[in-house]
């Protein structure tokens, strides 16, 4: 090694020195607690920093402690400049930078400490409720599974030792019609036809309703109400969730319901296919097939003129005026009439007081046949004074007594 070489040593020797010297000391950390919403957030820190911090907390704490021990003061200076003291893990160090670093909110270093204790305390909390609550409300935990087969197993139980409650524990759709506690009285004298008459029909279902064949007053009156010609002082006649006061005439009976009168139920002055059109032009609703053919597809339907050997003598039939029709024909397109705007209801009062039993029984089963379509389930009633008559429906409602 040459004298020159010697001579340089010792100044860069010096000089790596001076490096090491400026670069171990660390700058002091400052940084301030702000609040929002309750939730302490501090200044960022780099997390080697943050880790190394807490790390040497305990060794500046040990540090003033043997200061104070000796009769020495802590060097409040050393404490903040060293990279061991935190604000919240040496209350020292914190007490010499409060007066330029204290909180947003105006805390002192601590009731900060408390308030992050305390937030950090809560915020815990409302995690482990959150937690408790998402596990009681998982339909798969064991608990969940548990009560469920409980609920089943008593319903069961219940089902099986009384069966005539199957009923009133079943969720159950609204009946396509109804009447709940109906009043009707006489518009002259104030007496009471009905009263709190209640009675229900569901889809899918013909249902005989038989009247007392000695009371004309009654019977007329029912059949008004049923149909929406009249309505009661009291109580409700419904379809399905809506009343009838709430409806319109024409949907009533234009949509919702066919009716069969032993009156007026067709047009004596036209045929049996313009009874159909008229019918269907006045509802006012749109149909996927020209008119026409709907009414000679109605026709065919209901068993109108097949006697024939082809499709021509329906066709011509269907052109005669109804009043020159025989009384089962006659009683065959006043069902046709009834179902041409697709009601859900269709509502026959005494359909066959004109018919012998065979062309009844007939007429009977084609009005049965009508609580199932291609598109729907249907509600049929028949009104009727006849036990035999409302002993051929599916059900019977009397209302006799």
């Amino acid at each position: 090694m040459s004298d020159k070489q010697h001579d340089q040593q010792p100044d860069a020797v010096e000089e790596l020195d001076e490096l090491m010297t400026e670069d171990s000391a660390e700058p002091t950390m400052q940084y301030t607690i702000e609040y929002d919403d309750d939730k302490a957030s501090a200044g960022e820190l780099p997390a080697s920093d943050a880790a190394g911090a807490e790390d040497d907390a305990p060794a500046a704490s040990s540090h003033t402690d043997d200061a104070q021990d000796a009769g020495v003061p802590a060097d409040d200076d050393a404490a903040t400049d060293s990279p061991a003291a935190t604000a919240d893990d040496a209350p020292d160090a914190a007490d010499a930078t409060d007066a330029d670093n204290t909180s947003a909110s105006g805390a002192t270093p601590t009731q900060t400490h408390a308030a992050v204790a305390d937030s950090a305390s809560s915020q815990t909390a409302a995690d482990d409720a959150d937690a408790s609550d998402t596990a009681d409300d998982d339909p798969g935990t064991p608990d969940a599974n548990a009560a469920a087969s409980a609920v089943a197993l008593t319903l069961d139980r219940e089902l099986r030792a009384d069966p005539n409650n199957v009923d009133d524990s079943v969720f159950r759709a609204y009946p396509m019609f109804a009447m709940h506690d109906v009043t009707v009285a006489d518009g002259k004298t104030g007496e009471h036809i009905w009263s709190h008459l209640s009675f229900q029909c569901e889809a899918g279902t013909a249902y005989g309703v038989l009247v007392d064949p000695a009371d004309a007053r009654r019977h007329d009156a029912l059949v008004a109400l049923m149909a929406g010609f009249a309505y009661p002082n009291e109580g409700e006649v419904m379809t399905k969730s809506t009343s009838f006061n709430e409806l319109h005439p024409l949907e009533l009976r234009g949509h919702r319901m066919g009716v069969l009168l032993q009156q007026y139920a067709m047009r004596g002055d036209l045929s049996a296919a313009a009874n159909l059109e008229y019918v269907m032009d006045a509802s006012s609703r749109n149909y996927l097939k020209p008119i026409p053919v709907l009414a000679q597809d109605l026709l065919t339907r209901v068993g109108f003129a097949q006697g024939g050997d082809d499709d021509s003598t329906q066709s011509d039939r269907s052109r005669a005026l109804v009043r020159t029709l025989d009384p089962v024909e006659r009683a065959r397109v006043m069902v046709a009439r009834a179902i041409a705007t697709d009601p859900d209801i269709v509502l026959a009062d005494e359909p066959t007081a004109t018919l012998d039993d065979t062309d009844a029984s007939t007429i009977l089963a084609l009005l049965r046949a009508q609580v199932s379509s291609e598109s729907k389930r249907r509600t049929v009633i028949v009104v009727t004074t006849d036990p035999g008559v409302a002993g051929q429906m599916d059900e019977m409602i009397d209302l006799t007594h």
